[in-house]
């Protein structure tokens, strides 16, 4: 049979960092083969940027050029609906049976790698290679190992791997801004994007025009309403307390990028973005979309809109539940998303009333909110998220 080495990602671009792997499977895999699976973009997410396929595709064929033993597969671009690496991997089992594949992953990935979508099915139709990072403990990696074997079964290959200080968004970052990417990626690469001049026509956030208009794109009209009222009462919060608007309007139009997303989407993606929950938080699918959206929606701010201001993504990853001492950019967030203009849930105080409250006393405003929180998931017999009864406590001692 054929060896074949699969490596996944956006490539987005491509860097050094994607070439030591390549570089560790041909090295110590004994394989064939190596193909480059550039991701599909899900149903989800806008685009890759400014990026197209066309030219994903184009920069690894570029690198992939210089190599006998290295291709580029495009089926993952070529499959219908939302695509799993399970349902990748059992596709080129049926198109290829006569190959043995080996899925190349990252060492970080293996830590959440029980929680992936149907990691049985994975290691079914390939052997898992994974490239541990020089200053990782391998008894750490072998016991992780040990578990998954006993718990899935499956094949998998410890790799040699000098880490390499270097990410996509760096690359991208370097590019926007006009300065030398040249050692972080392969020359062939490079070469492609200074020849088409990727990268470098803007900057790696959106502006907020552009990210408003991703949102109208992504959202039902009722929620998309509901987001320029959060960014409209955000603003005006953030005005009153002296906290940046521009990252309360990005924080208010991502909040709910994630929305769109079915309940089983939403685990996933935190399951391999090593975002944890509790089972009470995935007890139900209205548990799942109160509660995982907020966490994912941070997710994907990160990694499909480039927003790479922790204090933004933090504001969008507790929007709904709340923390005890909460930044202020945190609390302008969760407090704008309850009391926006489309609101017409009655609340005690009044909704009127919290609005007056939280242009004058934040703290009030959030304490407030919290409890009837509380009590509506209570009278509702739904879960209460932990967060939010710890907010509801920090708070009622804020405001005695």
């Amino acid at each position: 049979m054929k060896r074949v080495a699969i490596l996944g990602g956006s490539f987005n671009p491509f860097h050094n960092g994607h070439a030591a792997m390549v570089q560790a499977a041909r090295e110590q895999l004994n394989i064939d083969e190596i193909w480059l699976l550039p991701a599909k973009q899900p149903p989800h997410k806008p685009s890759y940027g400014n990026i197209s396929d066309d030219d994903r595709v184009g920069m690894l064929r570029a690198y992939a050029a210089t190599y006998e033993d290295v291709h580029v597969c495009t089926v993952e671009l070529e499959m219908d609906g939302f695509t799993y690496t399970a349902n990748t991997l059992t596709l080129l089992h049926e198109m290829y049976p006569e190959n043995s594949f080996i899925f190349l992953i990252g060492g970080d990935s293996i830590v959440n790698f029980h929680k992936w979508y149907q990691p049985e099915t994975i290691v079914k139709h390939a052997d898992i290679a994974i490239c541990t990072r020089d200053d990782c403990d391998l008894k750490d990696v072998e016991l992780i190992i040990s578990n998954l074997i006993s718990s899935i079964g499956g094949r998998f290959i410890p790799l040699k791997f000098k880490n390499v200080d270097v990410s996509s968004t760096m690359v991208r970052n370097l590019l926007a801004e006009e300065r030398n990417a040249g050692k972080y990626v392969p020359g062939e690469i490079y070469d492609y994007i200074l020849t088409k001049k990727l990268y470098m026509d803007s900057k790696e956030q959106y502006a907020l025009h552009e990210l408003e208009l991703k949102m109208k794109e992504l959202l039902p009209h009722k929620r998309f309403e509901h987001v320029l009222g959060v960014k409209e009462t955000a603003v005006k919060l953030a005005e009153i307390y002296n906290c940046d608007v521009s990252k309360a309007s990005i924080a208010a139009l991502l909040h709910d990028c994630a929305k769109t997303l079915s309940a089983e989407q939403l685990i996933n993606l935190c399951d391999q973005n090593g975002v944890t929950y509790t089972t009470e938080e995935i007890c139900d699918e209205f548990s799942i979309k109160s509660l995982l959206h907020s966490k994912a929606g941070s997710i994907l701010a990160k990694n499909l809109y480039y927003i790479d201001d922790e204090e933004i993504l933090s504001a969008i990853f507790y929007h709904t539940v709340g923390r005890p001492n909460m930044s202020l950019l945190e609390k302008i967030i969760f407090v704008a998303d309850y009391i926006e203009p489309g609101r017409t849930q009655p609340t005690n105080p009044p909704l009127d009333e919290i609005r007056n409250i939280a242009c004058h006393n934040i703290d009030n405003a959030v304490y407030l909110i919290a409890m009837n929180t509380v009590h509506y998931l209570k009278e509702n017999n739904r879960y209460i998220d932990n967060a939010t009864i710890q907010t509801l406590d920090y708070y009622k001692i804020m405001n005695q």
